[in-house]
């Protein structure tokens, strides 16, 4: 116990500061209160907290490592707010460590101004984690996050056990994406990007380039996944890409529920320090076919009845006015005046949207009606048409009311 004590001392002596010490936030089970989640910058450029406070602190010497996690840049939106996405909280949750690396948007210039000054940050927070007794270093980011990443171990190779770069670009908080910029502009940003992979030397490289990214809309028709491939293969490395073929589009692509489920687990097996890997690159395999809901797996949506309540069950297909999400209810249970039901949301015909199923077992049923607490004051209200082929669905809050019609998968509608 001594030993721990010790060690999160340690730690809290190389990330945080007097402003972080004076915040009483929530801290993690075991955790040290200078770390505590949603500090506010005080004035501080630089700050670092506990990623995940509902997942206990572990001793250096417990967990598989740290992983230091940068967040990327919105225009003025404080971007330090915002939590690292799933598959993150994954490897938190298989044994390692995550701090979260908070920049202060005041102190943020654009890459020629800021850049150098971040990563001298990330390596600095790098080096004196590994003096603490972490046997392993991720650094690991989104957008300019992850280029801040991948540039921290271009220039000192040996500190990092790995990097993990989600979007990564140089220009996400410059000015590139105002009018009147020209194709020259991003594909400078692309050579950046490219130079500073070709710098790495060291570690195992995760790097996920989406399509459909509108901070770089010249890869629309010169993708860049080809040239990413050839600069990762040469460096003798394992790496994991995903590039164009991945089945989620956008700049947030690995912020989905749907990126966590399908690819999640791959990225926590080659990362595991425990697991051998060979030089080149590690596929993880897209979902085939890729689903357009995320159910459970496993889950087989039961057949509609003819009769009776059982006229209830199945899946019911639709989606409501002024979203382009697809959105389906699966009824797989209904007994007396309850139905229980996954309420879920598609990504949308451009596959950008995060996709989510979220289990109710509140229906409430009167024969053909079916209510559904929504919680925050929202309800939805369903009608099983006389002939069992439709529901007209309302969903209402104090804000608004709006309605569409569900129909069973295949059905005309007719």
């Amino acid at each position: 116990m001594i030993g721990r004590t010790i060690a999160l001392a340690c730690l809290a002596t190389f990330i945080a500061t007097a402003a972080g010490a004076e915040y009483k936030g929530r801290i993690p089970l075991g955790g040290d209160p200078e770390m505590a989640c949603g500090q506010p910058p005080d004035g501080r450029a630089y700050w670092a907290e506990y990623a995940f406070c509902d997942l206990p602190a572990r001793d250096p010497g417990e967990a598989l490592g740290l992983i230091l996690w940068s967040h990327g840049v919105s225009g003025n939106r404080d971007q330090y707010k915002s939590a690292p996405p799933l598959f993150v909280r994954r490897l938190a949750q298989a044994g390692w460590d995550v701090v979260k690396i908070d920049r202060n948007g005041l102190y943020e210039h654009g890459w020629s101004a800021s850049g150098g000054k971040h990563v001298d940050d990330l390596l600095q927070r790098a080096r004196q984690a590994k003096a603490r007794g972490y046997a392993r270093v991720i650094a690991a980011g989104q957008s300019f996050g992850g280029v801040i990443s991948i540039e921290a171990n271009a220039r000192e190779p040996d500190i990092f056990y790995g990097v993990v770069a989600a979007s990564p670009g140089h220009g996400s908080d410059s000015p590139y994406y105002s009018a009147g910029v020209t194709r020259g502009e991003y594909y400078n940003l692309d050579n950046y990007l490219l130079k500073a992979l070709a710098g790495q030397h060291t570690g195992r490289l995760v790097v996920s380039l989406p399509p459909g990214d509108i901070l770089h809309p010249n890869r629309d028709g010169d993708p860049i996944g080809p040239k990413v491939r050839k600069v990762l293969e040469s460096s003798g490395l394992p790496f994991i890409q995903f590039d164009e073929s991945l089945p989620i589009t956008g700049h947030g692509a690995a912020y989905t529920n749907q990126f966590d489920a399908w690819f999640g687990r791959c990225l926590q097996n080659f990362l595991d320090p425990r697991r051998s890997l060979w030089s080149g690159e590690t596929k993880c395999a897209n979902p085939d076919p890729v689903p357009t809901f995320l159910l459970p797996a496993g889950f087989k949506i039961p057949r509609p009845g003819q009769e009776g309540l059982a006229r209830w069950l199945g899946a019911w297909d639709g989606g409501w006015p002024g979203y382009d999400s697809e959105f389906r209810i699966v009824i797989d249970k209904v007994e007396g005046s309850t139905a229980s039901l996954y309420y879920c949301i598609g990504p949308g015909p451009r596959r950008e949207h995060s996709m989510a199923c979220y289990r109710h077992t509140n229906g409430r049923l009167k024969g053909d009606k079916m209510v559904l607490d929504r919680g925050n004051g929202a309800t939805v209200e369903f009608i099983l048409s006389a002939d069992g082929t439709r529901l007209d669905a309302t969903y209402k809050t104090a804000a608004r009311t709006i309605a569409t019609t569900l129909m069973q998968p295949g059905s005309s509608g007719k």
